[in-house]
């Protein structure tokens, strides 16, 4: 680990970014892959960089409208190059820029987040999500994204990178760079903060908890932590399901459903995680709650989709039916599931009949990759929309309208679907 130390502000950083909102400018060698925020709280984030020189840095934080002259500074302490930093004591639902600095000068791209708004406050919010992001594609939607100023917060449903043939430690962090690279995942990096969970692709194809080699698993993990900064219970390091609030306006349920899988025992979720979130749910004030969802929910019922039932949650269906069916009797409302992995967009309910009927899912995605090969895709009841092209998806969550407004976005520009659901 470097040596930390602090230094004072730098004369003329009031005048170090002058056209607020604007994308990130392209990253410097010493930071190759930019700068990202993630878990915003009403008061903070968390603020990544990975940096490839010596000296200790700095993060230097400041509001993107008002006063410069006199930013927050706090050391940033790294290990291996990559340094995250919890920033406390900012205002809530605010926006701000931020940069590292290295004490030999060297001074990273700049990023820009939102803190969640205060635990009362009533906003609208939107918030983008994708899925299924693969090196050598073409990135066009995450530039897309990244040209806009109104995402509170974007969500990367798992997949972010595709790390499949990696075997060490070291493996793992050459894929991650390959991944991350581009300028358009630096630049939607670093225009809002993330919200970020694993899928199978930053292990190995399809992997569960009861079936991965240790090492393996291992080796991923600390990559996996090492670029996406994500809040973990110190207790319980290990355990990746959370959750996010923004004011009364929307709640978000991050599941793990990979490291706690039991075949064996038909657990997707370990009983402790599917208990929280039915109860987190149900007692949940947020007009919204997104339950982010790494594999669908939903019954795809063609049997075309028959081989991938394994790995979603049509392939445990005593605990599918538990959930769905908890949710539905706790009178929760403002419930969708957003969904990845699938390499295709969908929309629709979670069931034309039965446990699920009354909830609505969006499988989002792919980022950047090849569509999913099936001869068809979903339509009819209970699905309303499904496309092949590459995207993401927006939610403008209205809590005084009670209304969720659903957006398709594809890489060219063109919105594919538009919903507004409640």
């Amino acid at each position: 680990m470097r040596a930390l130390r602090r230094r004072t502000v730098l004369a003329g950083l009031a005048g170090a970014f002058a056209t607020a909102g604007c994308a990130p400018f392209a990253s410097k060698p010493s930071f190759p892959l930019g700068v990202a925020a993630g878990d915003a709280l009403p008061g903070g984030a968390l603020l990544w960089t990975h940096f490839t020189g010596d000296d200790a840095l700095d993060v230097v934080v400041w509001p993107e409208a008002g006063d410069v002259s006199t930013p927050r500074r706090q050391a940033a302490p790294d290990e291996d190059g990559f340094a995250v930093v919890d920033v406390t004591g900012l205002d809530p639902g605010t926006w701000y820029l931020f940069r590292f600095e290295s004490a030999d000068g060297q001074v990273s791209p700049h990023g820009r987040f939102r803190t969640a708004l205060a635990p009362d406050a009533l906003e609208v919010v939107t918030i983008g999500a994708t899925s299924c992001i693969k090196h050598g594609h073409k990135y066009d939607t995450l530039a897309r994204a990244a040209e806009r100023t109104d995402l509170d917060a974007f969500v990367f449903l798992g997949d972010a990178v595709y790390t499949d043939g990696a075997s060490t430690l070291s493996d793992f962090r050459r894929k991650w760079a390959d991944g991350l690279g581009g300028p358009e995942y630096v630049a939607l990096r670093g225009s809002t903060s993330m919200i970020t969970q694993w899928d199978d692709h930053e292990v190995r194809n399809n992997w569960e908890g009861d079936k991965v080699d240790e090492k393996l698993l291992t080796a991923a993990r600390r990559a996996f932590l090492e670029h996406q900064p994500i809040r973990q219970d110190p207790a319980r390091p290990l355990r990746f399901w959370r959750t996010l609030k923004w004011g009364l306006t929307a709640e978000l349920f991050i599941l793990d459903a990979r490291s706690e899988r039991d075949r064996a025992q038909g657990q997707y979720l370990s009983p402790e995680q599917l208990d929280w979130l039915v109860s987190s749910v149900t007692s949940s004030p947020a007009a919204f709650k997104l339950i982010l969802n790494t594999v669908p929910i939903g019954a795809f019922d063609s049997p075309f989709f028959a081989p991938f039932n394994e790995d979603n949650w049509q392939g445990f269906p005593a605990q599918r039916e538990e959930l769905l069916r908890g949710l539905e009797a706790s009178g929760a409302t403002g419930v969708i599931f957003v969904s990845g992995d699938f390499h295709f967009a969908c929309f629709g309910r979670v069931a034309k009949e039965g446990p699920g009927s009354t909830l609505f899912e969006a499988l989002v995605g792919p980022g950047a990759n090849g569509p999913n090969p099936l001869p068809a895709y979903p339509s009819g009841d209970p699905w309303e929309f499904s496309s092949a092209v590459n995207n993401y998806t927006s939610f403008e969550l209205d809590p005084f309208t009670k209304k969720a407004t659903i957006r398709y976005h594809a890489g060219d520009g063109r919105i594919i679907f538009e919903r507004v659901v409640g």
